[in-house]
């Protein structure tokens, strides 16, 4: 028997573009957002107990120092979330699942059904007022691939571990 691998030239395979990806629900960003006031909430306490606390801060131009630049990093990571939440979205395709995400650094992960070992859905309690939960894809191979769609609706993230375990043929 001859073995053959003949080249595909690239003009010739199909097109990422023409997939219609679904984009994540809008309670998604009020979950990031919820999530950023937190961390920035916290962060101002931890400049807060600095300067009430250390002698050092005690001057009134570090204390403003310190808090102007923590004002602009909650602006840029307020704008960031933004700005991630409107590039991240997800396909489900007959024999792969897609997910784009990202705006500094792009990504784009494909992961075939027959790769797929589990499924995990996962919900912590802010998601789960919000109706939303994230789902895994956890794919065979050494290198412990895990595809994750976080903060969808959590009857869409059922659905679609049943049917990524219908595809995959296993109870995952």
């Amino acid at each position: 028997m001859l073995f053959e691998n003949q080249q595909i030239p690239a003009a010739d395979l199909p097109s990422v573009a023409s997939v219609q990806f679904q984009l994540l629900p809008p309670q998604a960003l009020q979950l990031r957002i919820i999530g950023w006031a937190i961390f920035q909430g916290v962060l101002f306490l931890i400049g807060l107990s600095f300067v009430v606390f250390n002698e050092l801060f005690r001057q009134l131009w570090l204390a403003l120092l310190l808090f102007a630049c923590w004002g602009l990093q909650a602006l840029y990571c307020y704008w960031l979330t933004r700005k991630r939440f409107y590039r991240e979205a997800y396909a489900i395709r007959e024999r792969d699942l897609i997910h784009v995400k990202g705006y500094w650094r792009y990504r784009q992960l494909t992961v075939p059904y027959v790769r797929v070992q589990h499924v995990e859905i996962k919900q912590g309690p802010i998601a789960r007022s919000l109706g939303l939960g994230s789902i895994s894809v956890y794919t065979a191979g050494n290198s412990g691939g895990r595809l994750e769609i976080s903060d969808i609706e959590f009857q869409e993230a059922e659905r679609i571990k049943q049917f990524i375990a219908q595809k995959a043929g296993t109870d995952v």
